[in-house]
């Protein structure tokens, strides 16, 4: 009897033996599975974009990221894009961007939104516009295309005016969709803006902001920027958008110069009204296709 007693005794143990084995085992199986998930999940988040093209839009006067978000959505809509990211920039330029642009993301696009958003110093709109590239080229955006309705624009046009003094340290601008441009004023403030143009698009009465807008010739000539302008006419015999004459968006075709390239597009009717251009489908396939292409 005690030798069986004791046989069963050292099975016993053995079993506990193995038990302690095979649970060791697995505990070392599971961490170290865990440890490789955490590890390949740090690098995704911490992994820059590589060689991304973004789409920027700039709202206009008084406006926010809302006016972008019908264009961007039908972008999506379309499979151009498969990310949305929201960028704000505070009333002291601090820049605010919750989520970066990562590798996964296909054609991501990015929808500014100034807190100041009635500021009509063009310059320092212009300096915001840096900031925001640099932070993009950062996070691995080498090329981008931009898209302004009405002042937004003029962010636009006086990032470009310093773009050349910027060097690597900003992306490439490979497409820029103007949508309202005021590049010769408004209708409340230059009533005069929408003096008739020559063959060339230079307006035969220039006001102010056209005046300080020159320097974009350097940059168009430099660089191969291919610019659609889109305006709208809902105004009929008044060429105008209610906001903006046909004549003073139009002047940017004088502005672009070889090797950019320049094409425009008239959204006539009530969809051409100016803060109804930027929720028209008519525009949204536009902003398709000459992205695309």
């Amino acid at each position: 009897m005690g030798g069986k007693a004791s046989e069963k005794g050292k099975l016993l143990q053995m079993k506990r033996f193995l038990l302690t084995v095979v649970s060791l085992g697995l505990l070392a199986l599971l961490a170290f599975f865990f440890y490789e998930k955490a590890g390949d999940s740090g690098q995704r988040q911490q992994a820059p974009a590589q060689e991304q093209t973004a789409t920027v839009f700039f709202h206009g006067y008084g406006s926010s990221r809302h006016a972008e978000q019908s264009m961007s959505q039908s972008l999506v809509d379309a499979g151009y894009s498969n990310r949305v990211l929201p960028l704000t920039v505070e009333k002291d330029g601090t820049i605010r961007m919750p989520k970066a642009v990562s590798a996964k993301d296909r054609n991501p696009i990015v929808l500014v939104q100034f807190n100041d958003n009635r500021n009509t110093d063009f310059a320092t709109l212009g300096q915001w516009t840096t900031a925001i590239m640099k932070k993009l080229k950062a996070q691995g955006v080498t090329k981008v295309n931009v898209i302004g309705h009405s002042m937004g624009n003029m962010a636009i046009a006086n990032y470009l005016m310093r773009a050349d003094q910027l060097g690597q340290q900003v992306p490439t601008v490979q497409k820029q969709i103007s949508l309202a441009g005021t590049y010769n004023g408004l209708i409340l403030t230059n009533p005069n803006s929408n003096a008739p143009l020559t063959a060339s698009g230079v307006p035969t009465v220039q006001n102010t902001i056209y005046q300080q807008l020159q320097p974009l010739k350097t940059y168009y000539a430099k660089h191969k920027t291919a610019v659609l302008n889109i305006y709208g006419n809902s105004q009929g015999g008044a060429q105008g958008d209610t906001t903006v004459y046909n004549n003073s968006s139009r002047a940017l075709k004088s502005l672009v110069q070889s090797p950019s390239t320049y094409q425009e597009q008239a959204i006539e009717g009530p969809g051409g009204q100016h803060s109804k251009l930027h929720e028209n489908r008519t525009v949204d396939g536009y902003l398709l296709d000459f992205l695309k292409n």
